[in-house]
């Protein structure tokens, strides 16, 4: 029996005695796990059944869904907006769209901007070059109805903000030091002030002036984010040097910039030159023990060091890399693509690509929305990243998507209705025709922006197809990735990330984090860099030379011409983030044409959104150990679970279910704790529990014990102590009527109940415990019950065992159990799910749409969990450290007039705490 169907019988037999359990089942409040019971553990169940139709769960509404009704379609857009950052605007059909949405086209257009998505669809984004306005319009056509709605924006430019006036470089010993900018004129900006590497903000905060204490050695970032006119904030930034406080020692760079003079125990940044033609870098020599200790720095050509004590040297070493230009194929693979009133157009793509002889793999590279192949080839930093990719014996294929107008990559999740999906695969089919690169070998996919999207997105259909291609992995550029497919494939994904991205923001970036943890939590491969704020030294422009003749000397007039506009600071940190028109007027006549690629140096040194190069040998790692096939990180697993509640009554009982996945028999040991529970304080303990073990939906008895060391058990006392100890229990008195068993159980769905022995009553803690943690794990439990007063809670346990997290899906579901019986008054009105780790709250939910409909609605089925419909119900996605936790199901708290409401959600009634293994 496969697992979805284990899942759902074990959920049916549960409920089905849960049913029976809130019908007859008096008052039981639920008390807090015993302590020193060998750690939390915790309940588990499995659902089952498929989606419901539509996907189930709630939508997000467009923007201004809310509030009065919109009879006429209306742009949703900001007030106002910076010069140069990506701005979005959506159309609400209002009541225009009641009969619904099919049929609907729009157009927009645009003055004093430049929209940079399609233009006939919902939803744009838009970037305006200079400051003004931008004047917005759309033509709407729903059932033959045409409207023009239209909308402006005030563009403003950084510089209104003004500039930051403070040190450029300090001493750690510094207590006091002074930033400052524009003073507001007549109200028209407030201010809020944040510090990062330690330094801390003395006084003045809400005003144009601060005082801060800078703290420990290193780069100090300092902003001040200016809200003008509630219409935008800006975000003004300096960047300080914190110098240690130790003597003067001499730090030589050759190769490269950051050499100099400096205090021992200053952080400071030194970057190789760019490679010049025929070349790659390669390594730092010399005292290479001041880079550190991780086995990757000295690959890397850009190092935070710490200044040692005595003067040390570093020389940037590079290899031979052949200079190439790559092979392109027009009109590739044509495809017919469906069009309105059941036409069809013939569409085709360009292919470029360079393979090495005996390639160990082929990499394809995804632009971003509104760009071509032809960025990683022209532009320097992509061009030096598919230099080294071919360095390092890797092959380079970039195909066009098929949508020109706005250069945006086909979206469907089914490989036949994904042209560009289908594109790629013919490309793999097409070079290893042409002998180009052998069949079987890995194939990757590298994307940054919305191609880095599209690039996981790929990689997922391909690997999935039938046949499947050879997909190794994929590299996401400057994105948080697609959300599901982290709970989802199987595909390893690496992420690269800029630290102040703007498009992604801090949100986004730590999505990404989230996404990559997620993927370790199940075991998939996967890593994370980030790179952050650094120096533009001139040598750092001679990348120039990548893609037309620029020499050093050409590197130097242009970054002398930047200092000179204030571009960057004394420490040459970037000042702002300028658009290449700001970056051309500073510059002299002869470099105004390389104004784009200079622009984007500054974003790469201001870790701003901009494609970078210097985590090119990390990517390459990444690819080397998925190519190889090295042993992906094993993640943790649940070992050990409680429950406490109570037995009430003649023939009440407490039942957990728990599921086994995996192909040989586990060894569990299983306790029901009752006399044992007055060690800790329980007074009202079950005097005399039986405990019973059955495979799910089986009224037959696998195993039952009563007294735990009493003659007839499977197990001998001496075999149950040994296991107790050996998984960290507490040990059970000798003749005490505590019971418990030790099995070895087949994979499958099992419960375990506890009942009373003639008539008893009292609390009860069920345990379940992984002895043998073989191949074989516990992958679902769950324990329900019923809350019978205000402020009761159910409160199972769980312990991950392992040295990375467990990625798991956890569930308080009440009114998801109206679907197998309950009636409305008999379960949780509103549950809240906390999970705790010793006193702190980890995580906590109190709407499962909430934390993220579309991520939980693709993790319900892959966990074989039955769909939640009520958005009441909670659950969390969550990769779990190794440790034990503790997690808390309850109502809701109301205040005063939410309880008094005639609506107000029930306090009491059965809920159902769950906890899936993401696989």
């Amino acid at each position: 029996m496969n697992r979805l169907l284990r899942s759902a019988a074990l959920s049916s037999a549960l409920l089905c005695l849960a049913e029976l359990h809130a019908q007859v089942r008096p008052t039981n409040p639920i008390a807090p796990v015993a302590p020193g019971g060998g750690g939390n553990g915790g309940g588990g169940n499995a659902g089952g059944g498929a989606l419901l139709p539509g996907g189930g769960g709630a939508g997000g509404l467009l923007p201004g869904g809310g509030g009065n009704a919109v009879t006429q379609p209306t742009i949703i857009v900001p007030a106002g907006a910076l010069v140069g950052t990506a701005t979005n605007a959506a159309v609400v059909l209002g009541q225009a769209g009641q009969a619904g949405t099919s049929g609907v086209s729009y157009q927009w257009s645009i003055t004093g901007g430049r929209i940079t998505s399609d233009a006939r669809i919902q939803a744009i984004t838009f970037i305006a070059d200079a400051a003004g306005t931008v004047s917005l319009a759309v033509n709407v056509s729903v059932s033959g109805t045409t409207y023009m709605p239209t909308a402006s924006v005030a563009m403003l430019s950084a510089e209104t903000a003004g500039t930051m006036t403070t040190n450029a470089t300090v001493a750690a010993s510094a207590t006091s030091v002074t930033a400052t900018v524009p003073a507001a004129q007549n109200g028209d900006r407030t201010f809020r002030w944040t510090t990062s590497g330690g330094a801390q903000i003395v006084s003045g905060q809400g005003t144009n002036s601060i005082t801060y204490r800078p703290g420990t050695a290193g780069l100090k970032e300092i902003v001040c984010n200016v809200n003008l006119q509630n219409v935008v904030t800006i975000p003004v930034r300096a960047y300080v040097m914190t110098l240690g406080t130790g003597a003067p020692v001499a730090l030589t760079v050759n190769s490269g910039s950051g050499g100099g003079s400096f205090p021992a125990g200053s952080r400071i940044d030194i970057i190789a030159n760019p490679p010049a033609a025929g070349q790659v870098f390669d390594r730092w020599t010399g005292d290479i023990s001041v880079l550190g200790n991780g086995a990757q720095l000295p690959l890397i050509p850009r190092v935070t060091i710490t200044v040692p004590n005595a003067a040390a040297t570093l020389t940037a070493t590079y290899k031979a890399a052949p200079v190439w230009t790559p092979t392109a194929i027009a009109n590739f693979n044509p495809q017919n693509q469906a069009g309105p009133n059941n036409t069809t157009t013939t569409v085709s793509t360009t292919l470029s690509y360079q393979v090495p002889a005996n390639a160990t793999g082929l990499v394809f590279l995804l632009h971003d929305s509104g760009s071509t192949s032809s960025e990683w080839f022209e532009r320097p930093n992509q061009l030096l990243f598919a230099r080294e990719l071919v360095a390092a014996g890797y092959g380079v294929a970039a195909l066009n998507s098929i949508n020109r107008t706005a250069g945006t990559w086909a979206a469907p999740a089914v490989l036949a209705n994904n042209l560009d999906a289908l594109n790629h695969a013919a490309a793999i089919d097409r070079l290893v025709s042409l002998g180009a690169i052998a069949a079987g070998k890995p194939v990757f996919f590298a994307g940054r922006g919305a191609g880095a999207n599209a690039a996981s997105r790929y990689a997922d259909l391909l690997a999935s197809a039938t046949p499947a291609r050879p997909v190794k992995g994929s590299v996401i550029f400057l994105s948080a990735g697609i959300d599901t497919l982290s709970v989802t494939s199987k595909v390893p994904q690496f992420f690269a990330l800029a630290s102040n991205d703007d498009a992604l923001g801090a949100a986004g970036i730590q999505a990404a984090r989230d996404a990559s943890q997620l993927l370790l939590g199940r075991g998939v491969p996967t890593g994370v860099v980030a790179t952050t704020v650094s120096p533009l030294y001139s040598g750092r422009l001679r990348s120039l030379a990548l893609t037309a003749p620029f020499t050093a000397d050409d590197a130097q007039a242009v970054w002398s011409a930047l200092k000179t506009a204030k571009l960057i600071d004394e420490n040459s940190y970037p000042t702002s983030t300028p658009s290449a028109a700001t970056v051309g007027a500073a510059l002299p006549a002869a470099y105004k044409a390389r104004a784009a690629d200079i622009a984007a140096e500054i974003a790469v040194a201001a870790a701003e959104r901009e494609f970078f190069s210097e985590g090119n040998s990390r990517v390459i790692n990444f690819l080397n150990s998925r190519a190889t096939d090295a042993p992906a990180p094993t993640p943790g697993r649940l070992v050990n679970l409680s429950t406490r509640g109570t037995v009430a009554f003649l023939g009440d009982s407490l039942t957990v279910g728990f599921n086994i996945s995996g192909t040989t028999q586990a060894t569990l040991l299983i306790r029901g704790i009752g006399p044992g529970l007055g060690r800790f304080g329980v007074a009202a303990a079950l005097s005399a529990p039986r405990l019973e073990v059955n495979r799910a939906g089986n009224a037959t008895v696998l195993a039952s014990n009563e007294g735990w060391d009493k003659p007839g058990n499977a197990a001998t006392p001496a075999q149950i102590t040994a296991a107790a100890a050996g998984v960290g229990a507490f040990a059970l008195t000798n003749g005490s009527a505590d019971s418990a068993l030790l099995l070895q159980l087949n994979p499958g769905a099992y419960t375990a109940t506890i009942r009373g022995l003639g008539g008893a009553v009292g609390e009860v803690l069920a345990e379940i415990y992984d002895v043998s943690r073989n191949a074989t794990r516990l992958t679902n439990l769950s324990t329900l019950s019923r809350i019978n007063a205000d402020g009761d809670l159910l409160i199972p346990g769980i312990v991950i065992a392992g040295n990375n997290p467990r990625s798991l899906v956890i569930r308080a579901v009440s009114q998801g159990l109206q679907t197998f019986g309950y009636g409305a008054a008999d379960v949780l009105g509103d549950p809240r799910l906390v999970v705790y780790s010793g006193q702190t709250v980890v995580t906590n939910n109190n709407n499962w749409a909430q934390a993220g409909v579309t991520t939980l609605t693709a993790a319900f089925p892959a966990v074989g969990a039955f769909p939640l419909t009520n958005a009441a119900d909670s659950a969390l996605l969550e990769p779990l450290a190794a440790g034990s936790y503790t997690l808390q199901a309850g109502a809701t708290p109301l205040n005063a007039q939410q309880a008094a409401a005639a609506n107000a959600p029930s306090q009491i009634g059965a809920v159902l705490v769950e906890v899936y293994e993401i696989p």
